[in-house]
């Protein structure tokens, strides 16, 4: 099981997920239709996680399993699943949409690695994202404007489903 985790700055209420591109691949500068109640928007090479906040520092963590994960715990909720198959090199990282990669996790835990987190998949592999939050308990139903909640973290896991 591949795993690595970092802090990005969520602004405009999302961040990213998103493949490296080397070279040019149809659809993959799309821009994401925020016109959805879904929290996750997959567009070609990135996923798009949509928080309820405006702007917040978040903890997020990527983990490829071979299976479906078990639910975390109790405080864990699940946000749902959706199919994602890489487009070029397979290579993910986290990134907020004004403040750039995500940063080592110094500071949120200890022994924390210090780099700016990718992980790869296969890029002939079909995956399927389960989306996680924490911290969500006080978000409102969809279409209503949220006030006061919180997603203090996020965890995006993919199971291999060739």
């Amino acid at each position: 099981m591949d795993i690595v985790s970092g802090v990005v700055g969520v602004a405009y209420s999302h961040f990213y997920i998103a493949e490296h591109v080397e070279e040019a691949v149809e659809g993959v500068d799309d821009l994401p239709d925020f016109r959805t109640a879904e929290p996750v928007i997959v567009t070609p090479g990135m996923l798009t996680i949509v928080s309820c906040v405006q702007a917040h520092d978040a903890w997020v963590t990527l983990m490829v399993a071979e299976a479906e994960p078990v639910q975390q715990t109790e405080q864990w909720q699940s946000l749902g699943s959706w199919a994602y198959r890489p487009i070029s090199t397979g290579r993910m990282a986290i990134s907020g949409p004004t403040t750039g990669p995500a940063v080592p996790a110094l500071g949120w835990l200890p022994g924390s690695q210090g780099y700016a987190p990718t992980l790869t998949l296969h890029p002939s592999t079909n995956y399927t994202v389960h989306v996680y939050a924490r911290g969500a308990e006080r978000i409102p139903e969809p279409g209503t404007k949220p006030q006061w909640s919180a997603r203090s973290g996020g965890s995006a896991m993919g199971s291999r489903t060739t």
